[in-house]
């Protein structure tokens, strides 16, 4: 992956995070119209156990690590939004349940939900094979495809309604406006551009390397994957292979999204993740050039880290001579 090729991130409230190969920063505007900007080292567990960045096995910990940071640089733009505010700050414990209760969800509503609910569809229900052994169960068979693309698409319907429906609300459409910004920078600067508003406004916002096709290409890579095990006819058992066979789904998935960023010109690649990026058009939305502005600040803060952009010369005053002060 080239150098202008390592860059992302996500939208946060009033700002954006974006993180390099190294390091990660967030730029938020305040309510009195600044902008703070917050530094990072991305010190997750792909930096620290280098055997986990090989290829298949790198989505999951990727996975992990951008919900975990996500998370926390989410709670420090809260803190940003809402300062001057009298509020009580979670502690250590209420943040890592919080986070585990929206990981539960995401994995309750989205993987085991769809499976339960499929077996009350004509003709899904009994499609796999029917033993008391196990191990019998998952072997694939022609009757269980249908049932995989069925639950599949549910899945998806699912996710598009669930956005459709947080899409209403006037916050989430202003997280939405800070996606597009953060797509718009990173395309911009991937495409050689100067790194102002008036030079990112027009770039897209929908960007290949988004979350949001991530998400649809593991519902997708998930129909294939889940139909080499066949349709077990015991629910428990085909709900715990969904959950077992997620780091292999999400392992597939988070090959093909960095395929598609680094050969984003090719026709299969195009073709596979086109339903993802019309995805993004739900999950972003115009940005002003306020939000780009934001988003720039956060961009540009990554690069002069990584010493990719030299940090602009500090403005020192000019101090008065002594012939000046001794001057009527």
């Amino acid at each position: 992956m080239s150098q202008r090729s390592a860059y992302g991130g996500q939208a946060v409230i009033e700002g954006v995070m974006i993180r390099g190969k190294d390091r990660v920063a967030t730029a938020c505007r305040r309510k009195g119209g600044d902008i703070t900007v917050r530094h990072d080292v991305a010190d997750g567990l792909t930096q620290r156990y280098p055997w986990l960045r090989l290829a298949f096995l790198r989505g999951t910990p990727a996975l992990f690590d951008s919900m975990r940071l996500g998370y926390a640089t989410l709670m420090w733009s809260a803190d940003v939004a809402m300062e001057g505010e009298v509020q009580e700050k979670p502690s250590f414990w209420q943040l890592f349940f919080t986070m585990a209760l929206s990981f539960a969800f995401a994995i309750g509503f989205f993987v085991l939900l769809p499976t339960f609910v499929i077996n009350f569809f004509p003709g899904a229900h009994h499609s796999g094979t029917q033993s008391a052994n196990w191990f019998a169960q998952l072997i694939p068979t022609p009757q269980a495809i249908f049932p995989n693309i069925l639950e599949g698409l549910l899945r998806l319907l699912m996710l598009i309604g669930y956005i459709a429906v947080i899409g209403r609300s006037a916050e989430i459409r202003r997280i939405f406006s800070y996606h597009g910004a953060e797509h718009k920078v990173v395309n911009a600067y991937e495409g050689g551009a100067t790194l102002t508003v008036e030079a990112a406004q027009p770039y897209s916002r929908i960007h290949p390397r988004c979350g949001t096709s991530f998400i649809f290409l593991v519902f997708v890579v998930g129909i294939f994957v889940h139909a080499l095990i066949g349709w077990p006819d015991n629910l428990l058992l085909r709900m715990g292979s969904r959950l077992l066979l997620l780091p292999v789904v999400a392992g597939v998935a988070y090959e093909l999204i960095r395929l598609s960023g680094r050969y984003r010109h090719s026709r299969f690649l195009q073709i596979l993740i086109s339903p993802g990026l019309l995805l993004q058009r739900l999950t972003t939305a115009e940005p002003s050039d306020d939000q780009i502005e934001v988003a720039l600040h956060s961009l540009r803060t990554v690069l002069e880290d990584e010493g990719v952009l030299t940090p602009p010369p500090a403005v020192v005053a000019e101090l008065p001579t002594s012939s000046e002060i001794a001057a009527p």
